[in-house]
Formats: structure tokens, C-alpha cells, sequence
């Protein structure tokens, strides 16, 4: 699956989470995102989004930008 298909899953999903849970079945690293979000509220996971994009070098609001996305502030 690309990240595209899962944007889009995600985007008519009415429980995001219930998709991340089936992948999470099949893949590890979808299973830690799981855990990791977990009790977080928003502002903390976007804190560890950021903090992640960072300490890898990635800038992510040119990565939104080239999957047709914009950030929220």
C-alpha cells in the first residue's frame, strides 16, 4: 500500500484508528505508531511528530506539500 491509499482510506474512514489497528496486525512498525499514540492528545503527538521529522532530517511541511496536504498551525 502506498501512502496515498492510505491517506485516502484514512480520509473516508469514519475510525481512523480501526484502520491503523488491521495494519498494526500485519506490520510491527504500524503496531509501535499504535502504541506510541496511545492516551496522547493532540498537541503531544504533534509535538512527537515534529520532534521524529526532526532528529531524520525531514521537513515536514514540504513532505504535506508533495503529498497534496497542508499542516494545520
Amino acid at each position: 500500500m502506498n501512502p496515498f491509499q492510505l491517506i485516502g482510506m484514512l480520509q473516508k474512514s469514519q475510525n481512523p484508528m480501526t484502520i491503523f489497528s488491521q495494519l498494526g496486525a500485519n506490520n510491527p512498525q504500524i503496531k509501535r505508531v499504535i502504541e506510541v499514540m496511545n492516551g496522547k492528545s493532540p498537541q503531544e503527538l504533534k509535538t512527537y511528530v515534529q520532534n521524529v521529522a526532526q532528529t531524520q532530517g525531514i521537513d515536514l511541511n514540504n513532505l504535506a506539500h508533495q503529498m497534496g496536504l497542508q499542516l494545520p498551525q
